[in-house]
């Protein structure tokens, strides 16, 4: 058993509880049974001996009986029913003739219930009691047969196992059922939080069970926090971006003033060093912005419209309009995504495209299990499989041929990244390269 299953726990124990209860319920029943038949043939012995008594002429040294008792089984040889009077004095000896050959050893038994074995596995139960007649002490004892009272006892306890069996059978169900149904609020709530990652509700809702309200109001105000602590670190890191950008703007109009004197040098050495701290600072500035945007705020997004509308504005541009750009689209695919994150991602990618292809753009998009596929193929000159690796790595350009910073596949990875997708590249059969870019579907 897995000790960290709470349902399994309470199963077992409830197997445990059911399974000793029941055993106990068993054994009571078999023992009040019994009790019952026992106390049934006690009654009858005691009638009996009463008759047998009242039926007695005893004259030392005859015992004689005025009749024979009715049940014919005193008179059938092991007949099943058994009597014997015995007195204190040489051959006072009577007997049913169901004894056949069997004496009753009466010597050292008290007055009362016994039970004795007979030769094989034979047992009896005797009624004894002790008589005075004439000043003459008499034993009488009458009996029967108790293997059928053995008999019925098993034949009833396998009766009541059977029905103790099924009773098992449906309290352990019923109690199933009892352990599910009581561990529904932690299902609902392993739900929300489910759903709290997938970004459709910020909070869990308070109409939760009473037992796990606790818990909720705890995980609630962690997520507040955890929000808080976030924003402020995506605010100061905003501030020192904005921060930087004055200094670097007054460098700028140093290496204006350089130029202006003759030593562009410098000049383009401060430029360079300005630039890339530019970049860098623009990079973290996209960052903090995309990762302000937390999970609750995604929502369902088409992204044949997405796509449709980025190359709609590609096509305006000087490099996108001498393209030829093929959609193979699927209609209706929503994906689990922010809107301005999605056409961030797809911006970047179909304008690196546009940037290196040298007459078409190729896009197709399709549906595989719980994912949207959409892939993204030019045929440009391409690059070594030994790089592509290296693509998408922050400020790493594998060309520096062509204008750029490097960092919009740096963005494009974090976005995937950020909402459950994968991002990957290849060679394209048309000779450029491919990038496959795989979001969840909206639920």
């Amino acid at each position: 058993m897995n000790s960290r299953s709470i349902r399994l726990r309470l199963l077992g124990l409830a197997t445990l509880w059911v399974g000793v209860s029941l055993a106990a319920t068993a054994v009571i029943l078999h023992t009040i049974f019994v009790a019952s038949v026992e106390r049934d043939i006690v009654e009858d012995l005691s009638a009996n001996l009463n008759r047998l008594i009242a039926l007695m002429d005893v004259e030392p040294p005859d015992i004689n009986f005025a009749a024979s008792l009715p049940d014919p089984r005193y008179e059938t040889p092991l007949g099943g029913r058994y009597w014997q009077v015995q007195g204190n004095w040489p051959n006072g000896l009577a007997r049913s003739r169901s004894l056949w050959d069997m004496i009753i050893p009466l010597e050292g038994l008290n007055d009362g219930l016994h039970h004795l074995d007979g030769s094989s596995e034979e047992h009896f139960i005797f009624l004894v009691r002790t008589i005075w007649v004439k000043d003459q002490s008499i034993r009488v004892a009458v009996g029967e047969d108790h293997t059928a009272v053995h008999s019925t006892g098993a034949q009833f306890s396998g009766g009541v196992t059977i029905l103790l069996a099924l009773l098992g059978a449906l309290m352990l169900a019923f109690g199933w059922l009892l352990i599910h149904f009581g561990l529904l609020p932690l299902d609902r709530l392993r739900s929300a939080i489910d759903d709290i990652r997938q970004g459709r509700r910020s909070r869990l809702e308070p109409h939760l069970a009473v037992e796990v309200q606790p818990l909720v109001n705890e995980i609630n105000a962690l997520l507040g926090e955890r929000e808080e602590t976030l924003e402020k670190a995506r605010q100061r890191a905003s501030d020192l971006a904005h921060g930087l950008k004055t200094p670097l703007a007054a460098l700028q109009g140093v290496t204006h003033q350089l130029r202006e004197q003759g030593q562009s040098a410098e000049a383009d050495a401060i430029d360079d060093v300005v630039m890339e701290a530019s970049k860098h600072i623009d990079y973290h500035l996209r960052l903090s912005v995309l990762r302000a945007r937390r999970g609750s705020q995604r929502e369902s997004v088409s992204i044949t419209n997405a796509v449709v509308r980025t190359i709609a504005v590609l096509k305006k541009t000087g490099r996108g309009e001498h393209l030829f750009w093929m959609a193979e689209l699927v209609e209706n695919v929503q994906v689990n995504v922010h809107r301005q994150d999605l056409l961030e991602l797809i911006g970047v990618i179909l304008e690196n495209a546009a940037k290196w292809a040298k007459e078409r753009v190729v896009v197709r998009a399709s549906c595989q299990s719980e994912y949207a596929h959409l892939q993204i193929a030019d045929d440009g000159p391409g690059i070594d499989d030994s790089l592509l690796a290296e693509i998408g790595q922050r400020g790493r350009r594998l060309d520096e041929s062509k204008p750029g910073s490097g960092l919009g596949l740096a963005i494009a990875s974090e976005i995937v990244a950020q909402n459950g997708g994968r991002l990957s590249f290849a060679r394209a059969s048309e000779g450029g390269l491919e990038v496959l870019i795989i979001l969840p579907l909206a639920r």
